[in-house]
C-alpha cells in the first residue's frame, strides 16, 4: 500500500513547522510505506496534514484522512469542505477530539503529538543545586503567556531564557519604579541546536493561556521538555517546588518514563495503520 502525507508547510510555502515535523516527517521516518507527496504519483492513501486541498481530495478515489492539529480550522471554511471529502479526521488533543466528534459525522480519532526519541538523544540526567534559570520555547506570538510568570520569576530569583523564531521581550511592572525587561537570554530557534540550548536551564515553564482556542492545542512542548529531563512548571507553586533539586529530579524521572512509554512516534504510526485498515474494511 502506497501512502503519502501532504505536509502543511509544503503546500502553504512555510518552513520548519512543528506540526509538519511531528505529524509528517517523523512519521515517514518510521513508516516504510509512507512518503511526502509527489505530484502525479499514484497513491492508495493520502493524509492531508492540515493541508486544505479540496480539489485534490475530490479527485482522489483512495483512502483520505484529514489531520487537524491547530485551532486555525475554526475560522476556515475550507476545513469543513475537507472534512466532507475525507473518510476520517485525526486530531492532536483530547479537547479537539471531544469537540469534533460532537459536530461532525465522519469518524474522528485522537492521535497525540509524539516524538522522535532519536532526535532528542540526550537529557539532563542529574539535577543539582538550587534552580537558577528557566526556559520557555515556542512561536513568539504565543509568548504573551509569560507575562503572568514575571512576578514569580523575580520572587524566586530565576533568570528566563527564551527560544523562539523571533526576538521576544516581555515588559512588565516588576514591583519597582522601573520596568524590568526580560528575557536575560534569547536564542533563535534551530532544530539542530534546540536541545542543547534548552538543557542549559533547570526548569521549563509553560504558563496557561486565556485565549479560548488555545484549549485545543496539544501538549507537544510539554512532552518535548520532559523528554529532555526538564520538569515543566505551569504555575508559581510548581516553580517554588522545583527550586529544590530533589523535587526536580523526582519529577523529571517520572515524566521521562511516561514519555518513553506513551509518546514514541512509532506508536502514532501503528495508530494510523490501524485507522487505514478500518477504513479499508468499511469501503470493501
Amino acid at each position: 500500500m502506497k501512502i503519502s502525507i501532504i505536509l502543511h508547510e509544503s503546500v502553504h510555502g512555510k518552513r520548519d513547522l512543528a506540526s509538519s515535523r511531528i505529524r509528517g516527517r517523523w512519521l515517514i521516518k518510521y513508516w516504510p510505506e509512507a512518503e511526502e507527496y509527489v505530484t502525479g504519483k499514484k497513491y492508495d492513501v493520502l493524509i492531508f496534514q492540515k493541508s486544505y486541498l479540496v480539489e485534490l481530495a475530490k479527485m482522489f478515489d483512495g483512502i483520505k484522512i484529514f489531520d487537524i492539529c491547530d485551532p486555525d480550522w475554526v475560522n476556515n471554511e475550507l476545513a469543513i469542505e475537507m472534512i466532507e471529502e475525507c473518510d476520517a479526521v485525526t486530531c492532536s488533543s483530547p479537547a479537539l477530539y471531544e469537540y469534533l466528534k460532537k459536530i461532525i459525522k465522519k469518524p474522528v480519532y485522537y492521535i497525540p503529538d509524539r516524538l522522535d526519541l532519536e532526535y532528542i538523544g540526550r537529557r539532563k540526567k542529574v539535577h543539582r543545586g538550587q534552580a537558577k534559570e528557566v526556559v520557555w520555547f515556542g512561536y513568539s506570538h504565543n509568548s504573551h503567556t509569560l507575562k503572568s510568570a514575571v512576578y514569580a520569576l523575580k520572587r524566586y530569583g530565576l533568570k528566563l531564557s527564551i527560544i523562539s523564531e523571533n526576538m521576544t521581550t516581555i515588559t512588565a511592572y516588576a514591583g519597582s519604579p522601573e520596568e524590568r525587561r526580560i528575557p536575560e537570554r534569547w536564542t533563535k530557534w534551530n532544530l539542530n541546536t534546540f536541545c542543547d540550548e534548552a538543557l542549559k536551564s533547570d526548569i521549563c515553564i509553560m504558563p496557561g493561556s486565556l485565549r479560548a482556542n488555545d484549549r485545543f492545542k496539544s501538549n507537544n512542548k510539554t512532552i518535548l521538555a520532559q523528554a529532555l529531563g526538564l520538569p515543566v512548571a505551569t504555575n508559581a507553586d510548581d516553580l517554588k517546588r522545583f527550586l529544590d533539586p530533589k523535587a526536580r529530579q523526582e519529577e523529571a524521572d517520572k515524566r521521562y518514563k511516561e514519555v518513553r512509554e506513551l509518546y514514541d512516534i512509532r506508536l502514532s504510526v501503528k495508530q494510523l495503520q490501524k485507522i487505514i485498515e478500518d477504513i479499508k474494511c468499511k469501503k470493501t
